[in-house]
């Protein structure tokens, strides 16, 4: 089973289509050769696997002769732990691309070179650099889609219930349940056993019950103006708690991983997966009869239909030079990164991952139909990952107390005031949170 939506695309077809793009690019020919006589190991640490990367890397070494690239896929689950583990134990690290939620936390922790200086950054768009500014320093470079997560809809389990349209409330989809479950498909699936991808229901439940300006209540919330016991921010986990007291999660959704949410979506067993657009890519390179694939935004769970039905999203990985990397290889880090974020290799992972929009300024994004979609729908109600903005501890705060509430085992109140009493602690240990 395909769980990557850019697995399947690279592996069978990116190399080719990057040495045909290399060949023949303004950039292969004006690149600046500023290797100098550095050979051997370049490294780079990354939230996705090497898999997904093949032509990239691939491209790179064909560009540097001599470099021989060691991807090492740390997952975005576990990018923390592994990364601290090889720092520990002085493993050489030379670029960092991260999921965007990590920036932050290397940013302000010194682990990162500033990029503000670079001289191309005209070929972004203004919103991936913004994302990457932090304390008015550029730490990073947008790299790939701007993406998100919509509700992923199963036409076909609607169509078994006689249903048509799109739902757009939580009433019109408590009224739809019953007939969903009589007819064996769970209204939804979720990995909710990778505990990392439960802030995302806090991010679409708080973007409406704060009225459309979750980002700016989270600014307020950090800062200590307000809280995360009080009512906006204690409504979003309202709502989760709602969706699983009404049974609207599949059977044992906390021991469900990915690749079997995906399963159980693919096979026509649930009718809605809150999931990353790129799953738009897999369901194009992979045969699923029991699915006809569709998205909507999250559904209305606030009574004024003045408020918009935002999704979370981000700018494209976060691609960065390690603060410590080794002098001899700063150079060829500089022209690597540079490669990276071309508009040729961003364009390889656009198409392979149906993305919507691209981070590049010049690059066309996906012409898909569920990419134009996204861009119709998506892109204009997507709001930046909450977690982008919270200390890491947070985060991990709300994937527990989360998963607590889907299981039954804590009320919304307790969580709140669990997930404030960590950021209470981090006040007392001198936290102070940087725009």
């Amino acid at each position: 089973m395909k769980q990557f939506s850019r697995r399947s695309f690279l592996k069978t077809s990116a190399s080719a289509a990057g040495a045909a793009l290399l060949s023949a690019s303004p950039f292969a020919l004006n690149v600046i050769r500023a290797q100098g006589d550095y050979q051997g190991k370049f490294v780079i640490m990354s939230a996705g696997n090497a898999e997904q990367n093949a032509g990239l890397i691939e491209g790179i070494q064909t560009q540097f002769p001599g470099i021989e690239v060691e991807w090492r896929g740390l997952t975005s689950e576990r990018y923390a732990e592994l990364f601290t583990a090889s720092e520990v134990a002085g493993d050489q690290i030379d670029i960092m691309d991260l999921n965007g939620q990590d920036l932050r936390r290397y940013a302000v922790g010194g682990r990162m070179k500033d990029l503000s200086s670079l001289s191309y950054l005209d070929r972004f768009r203004p919103v991936g650099l913004e994302t990457y500014t932090v304390g008015g320093t550029l730490w990073a470079l947008p790299n790939g889609g701007i993406s998100g997560f919509p509700f992923f809809v199963n036409r076909k389990a609607l169509d078994t219930i006689g249903f048509e349209g799109d739902p757009e409330s939580y009433q019109d989809l408590l009224d739809i349940a019953p007939d969903l479950k009589a007819a064996g498909i769970a209204p939804f699936v979720h990995g909710g056993q990778n505990i990392y991808l439960w802030p995302i229901w806090q991010f679409w439940g708080y973007a409406q019950s704060s009225g459309n300006n979750a980002v700016e209540g989270t600014y307020s919330v950090l800062t200590g103006d307000t809280k995360f016991t009080d009512p906006e921010h204690l409504a979003g986990l309202e709502y989760l708690y709602r969706y699983a007291q009404d049974g609207m999660f599949i059977d044992s959704v906390n021991s469900m991983d990915t690749d079997a949410a995906q399963l159980a979506f693919t096979e026509g067993k649930g009718a809605f997966w809150y999931h990353h657009s790129s799953f738009v890519g897999t369901y194009r390179t992979g045969e699923y009869p029991n699915l006809d694939l569709s998205f909507i935004q999250p559904l209305r769970s606030v009574e004024d239909t003045s408020i918009m039905r935002q999704l979370p999203g981000g700018t494209g990985a976060a691609v960065g030079i390690y603060a410590n990397i080794a002098p001899e290889r700063e150079e060829i880090a500089l022209a690597i990164l540079d490669f990276m974020t071309s508009d040729e290799m961003t364009a390889l992972r656009n198409e392979s991952g149906a993305d919507a929009v691209s981070t590049n300024v010049n690059v066309s994004p996906s012409e898909d139909p569920l990419a134009l979609r996204y861009a119709e729908i998506g892109s204009p109600a997507q709001i930046t990952y909450l977690d982008w903005y919270w200390p890491p501890e947070i985060t991990r705060a709300f994937q527990e107390h989360q998963q607590a509430i889907v299981a039954g085992t804590e009320t919304p109140d307790v969580a709140a005031q669990g997930i404030q009493d960590v950021l209470d602690e981090l006040y007392a240990d001198g936290y102070e949170f940087v725009s």
